[in-house]
């Protein structure tokens, strides 16, 4: 891509940003890090030992420091995570400190072409009012300072992520009473989304919160929020069919915007040969939902008989899970269903927010051909294209369009997607802007 161009980042965490170099150093100036948090996950799953009081001394040159803080292999979500709780130990995460993350990492990857970006931030649980008030409010400020040093040539907003097993309608009121409150949390407070472990989560949980959110945003314009929902990222538990059901479902129920939807663009063939124990409860699901539009997903390819279908739903009814060998048979029916499910997502108004480095290593995308984008560009679909973590990956916005470069997308189809992601940002998804004012940052 063209290194003058300017970017929108949709998909980014905050401090997920941090360089290994700055991390290092918020470390060192933090008298007190929750070791507690990244030891005895990491030696679990890496298994290393970490001493915690010679850390800094043990990991003295960057280098050393990368290797145990940046995630570029491939590896299931809990190892990602296993690294990420190295930021929440060492950072203080409070106000003064967030107001200098949101500051820097702005003027940061401006440096690096972004000139829009929607940065996501997720508070403890035990968190009080008080204490979520004065953080949204310091990241507020933090880009607030970051776009007035830069001239207005660069856009910063924020997302909260809720818990997917927390009180997400109290929380959710809570950040709209936050945002009546205070004038700069009301301009850069524009979304909500749902991240960490998707395992046991089903959309289904969240169908009711979504009708609210879009109910609100229609009588309330000035303080939509997007929601944006993780799905499709990560299913250990189930197979692709189900997988790709979840985010169909979030996409129709009303996600402005669904994180990486890897699930539904994935080539099955990864996964021939495998066995995949899945939950009945979500094995039901999908062969309902199968039996319920049989006709239909039929159209894209063949389908077990309706028969067989039913047959196996009552065989399973007094399990708790089943055990699905993936066979050439299986492979088939799913790449029909994922059609199925990609054409009736480009009918709903939802933007995938593709990340091709975070895809390959926690998505664990081993073969270039089978990379969900190359499918998602094929069918048409509307989506973005983003960093998500870009510390903890060491990439950037210019790294991931050439990524997807290298995947077999053409630069004019490139320069469209690079367009389009300033249409798609959470204020004109939510109705809260027009399209048209959501070009001012494109250059």
């Amino acid at each position: 891509m063209d290194s003058n161009l300017g970017f929108a980042d949709l998909h980014n965490h905050l401090y997920g940003s941090l360089k290994p170099e700055l991390l290092r150093q918020m470390g060192l100036n933090n008298p007190s890090p929750r070791w507690e948090i990244f030891t005895k996950p990491f030696q679990e799953l890496y298994g290393r030992s970490i001493n915690t009081g010679t850390f800094f001394e043990d990991y003295k040159s960057l280098e050393d420091f990368k290797k145990i803080y940046l995630f570029n292999h491939q590896g299931p979500f809990p190892e990602f995570q296993a690294k990420f709780n190295l930021i929440i130990a060492l950072s203080k995460f409070d106000p003064q400190e967030i107001k200098f993350v949101s500051k820097h990492i702005t003027k940061d990857q401006y440096e690096e072409g972004v000139v829009f970006g929607e940065y996501r931030i997720m508070y403890s649980p035990l968190d009080t009012y008080e204490g979520i008030y004065s953080k949204t409010l310091a990241a507020c400020e933090g880009f607030e300072e970051a776009e007035s040093e830069l001239l207005g040539k660069v856009g910063s907003r924020l997302v909260v992520s809720l818990h997917r097993d927390g009180e997400f309608f109290k929380e959710y009121e809570m950040l709209k009473e936050m945002m009546e409150k205070n004038s700069l949390i009301k301009k850069y407070l524009v979304g909500l989304d749902f991240c960490y472990i998707e395992e046991g989560f089903p959309p289904k949980g969240k169908r009711e919160f979504l009708k609210e959110i879009q109910k609100d945003n229609l009588a309330e314009p000035s303080t939509a929020l997007t929601v944006l929902y993780h799905v499709g990222e990560s299913f250990l538990d189930k197979t692709l069919l189900s997988a790709s059901r979840w985010v169909l479902e979030a996409a129709e129920w009303g996600a402005h915007r669904l994180g990486h939807a890897i699930a539904v663009g994935l080539d099955p063939n990864a996964y021939l040969g495998k066995k995949v124990l899945e939950p009945v409860s979500e094995r039901e699901d999908t062969l309902k939902f199968q039996l319920d539009h049989w006709d239909e997903i039929s159209k894209y390819g063949e389908l077990p008989a309706k028969k067989r279908l039913e047959s196996e739903l009552d065989s399973i009814r007094h399990k708790e899970k089943v055990e699905i060998s993936v066979t050439e048979n299986l492979v088939s029916e799913t790449k029909a269903f994922q059609e199925y499910c990609m054409d009736r997502i480009k009918n709903t108004n939802a933007i995938i927010e593709s990340c091709p480095s975070s895809n390959e290593y926690i998505g664990m995308v081993k073969d270039k051909a089978h990379h969900p984008l190359v499918r998602f560009a094929h069918n048409d679909l509307k989506f973005t294209i983003s960093t998500d973590d870009p510390g903890i990956f060491g990439t950037n916005i210019k790294e991931e369009y050439d990524k997807a470069q290298s995947l077999g997308l053409d630069t004019e189809y490139l320069e469209k997607i690079r367009k389009n992601s300033f249409q798609y940002t959470s204020e004109i998804l939510s109705g809260r802007i027009e399209s048209e004012q959501g070009a001012i940052l494109e250059r």
